[in-house]
This record gives C-alpha cells, structure tokens and sequence, in this order.
C-alpha cells in the first residue's frame, strides 16, 4: 500500500511541476503531456488476427471501440476457423480486395450486423491532421486509426484510407456479416457508408500480391476455371503461445514522437526538392508508424 502511496503522490507531484512550467514558459499543458507521453502502445493480442497468405502475412488490428460488435463478429468467425481455406475472391486493382466465404447459402448461416458507420464524439484522445481534408470537416487520428469527424454532426468515423478492413454488405446498411475487404487504395466516398473496423499494421504488401479480378466482369469476382489467393488460415495472436506470438506496436498519440513523424511527412526540406513541396499531409498518405515489440529483456 506505501508503494502505490508513494507512486501515486509521485505523479501529483510530477504533475504540479509540469503545470508550473506550463505557466513559466507559456507552454500548453496539453504540449508538455504530448512531450512526455510514451512513444508506442502495445496492440493487445486479442485485437490482433494474423491471415496466413502463400504471399506471406498480412497482420490486422481490429478496432472494438468504433466498432465493437463487428470486431467480436470477425473475432468468433476466425476462432471458429470460418474463414480457413476460404479466398479472396473479389480483388480489384487500385479498390479493394474482398474476402470471405462468397456462397450466398453459406453466408445466411451467419447472422447480419446492425452497421457502426459512425458513433458520437467520443472523449478519446483526437489528435488532429493539422491541415483541411476534402471529405471530413477535421480528421485526425485515434490510437492510430484514421478518424473524420464533424462537430455539426456531433459523429466521427474511421476512415477508408489504404489497409481499412470494412465489412462488406448489400444494400441494406445492416447486412454485412462474414464478407469482409481490405482498401487497397483510398476510398473516401465510403466514409460512413460502410463498417470500417479494422486496419492492416503489417503485410500490405502482401495484400497488394493478391490476384486481381477484371471490374468489368461480374464487379471483379474472379471467374472459373481462376480462383483468388487461398486464406491459408486466420488466427487470433492471443490464442498462440506466448513464445511464437507476434506483438506489433503503433506509435502512441498524443505524443511529440508522433507529431514528429507528421511534421517530418508535411515540411519537406531534402535538398533533393529543388521546388519546396505544399505542406499539405493526405490523412490517408501518411502511414502511422508501427513495429514489431522489442524483445524483453
């Protein structure tokens, strides 16, 4: 109990002293709690599937807080081992490459999800862009995750930058349930539109090797005798044992190694430009950095 007394009286008296400094320096509060805030955040492993690809790995992190039934849904589906031997059937160049169990009997098997397109403002920490966006009033980030938002609206709602993972659907806003797509390349006019509740971290690249199908033909469905890339299997990190479990971290917000990351994105000063680039940052150019944990020590 004297330990937690100690460390709790520990970060009052850090805080106080950050506070002072605010008010000798003229520096936010808020700025000294970015410049030192923690670098990375550990993604939970309960939140991270990895998709097993003759390409190679492509490393998912769901998102249950924009979207938490269709992330536990997603979750059940690849604990149930649903989406094994299953294709990537759907794949079209500069769109998006879909995924999932395709017949239309199997696919009633499952129950249809009520869409989370967007939810209220919410308290999390919303670390703004720092320039206008075409689609969204203000975007910015959460926790890594690209994020419009509209106070008019009082809504905000991840975005389909390259790498979402969205639930596909039919006409119907509340019908998607197992068929899922990964944004190839930005899909902003599906903002709202469609349930974003995932995004790829690591193996982009991998995705991008999928075959494609012709979006002339039958909307991209790649047609018989060819079939799409084989799911080998999909599994959730936290179901593997600890010795072979991937842990992947993304940089932390808000934080100055973040604001750092943009700005070094945004203010182009390589001697290489000879004619100095707008400092203008696409929301959906800029890719949040992440890595793979650190070996414990």
């Amino acid at each position: 109990m004297r330990s937690v007394l100690f460390a709790a009286l520990g970060v009052s008296l850090a805080a106080a002293s950050q506070a002072q400094d605010a008010l000798e320096t003229g520096v936010s509060e808020e700025e000294i709690a970015s410049a030192t805030a923690p670098d990375w955040r550990d993604v939970s492993a309960e939140n991270l599937i990895l998709i097993e690809t003759a390409h190679g790995d492509i490393v998912i992190e769901l998102n249950p807080d924009f979207a938490p039934n269709h992330a536990a849904q997603f979750r059940d589906l690849v604990r149930a081992d649903v989406y094994n031997g299953s294709r990537f059937y759907r794949v079209i160049e500069a769109f998006v490459a879909q995924g999932g169990l395709q017949d239309e009997e199997v696919i009633e098997q499952y129950p249809t999800l009520i869409n989370e397109n967007d939810r209220p403002i919410s308290e999390a920490a919303f670390v703004p862009l720092g320039n206008p966006d075409l689609f969204a009033p203000v975007v910015g980030h959460i926790d890594g995750f690209a994020v419009g938002r509209s106070e008019s609206l009082e809504k905000e709602w991840l975005l389909h930058c390259p790498g979402a993972l969205a639930m596909a659907r039919d006409t119907d806003p509340d019908s998607g349930s197992t068929e899922f797509y990964i944004v190839l390349d930005a899909q902003r006019y599906l903002d709202r539109n469609l349930t974003v509740f995932g995004r790829v971290i690591d193996g982009m690249q991998y995705v991008q090797k999928l075959k494609r199908g012709d979006r002339a033909i039958e909307s991209g469905v790649i047609q018989a005798p060819d079939v799409g890339d084989e799911i080998l299997s999909m599994t959730v990190a936290a179901d593997m044992a600890e010795a072979i479990r991937p842990a992947y971290q993304v940089q932390a917000m808000p934080s100055q190694a973040f604001e750092d990351a943009k700005t070094a994105k945004r203010v182009r000063e390589e001697d290489f430009f000879y004619r100095k680039p707008p400092e203008v940052l696409d929301v959906c150019g800029f890719e949040v950095p992440m890595r793979q944990a650190p070996a414990a020590d």
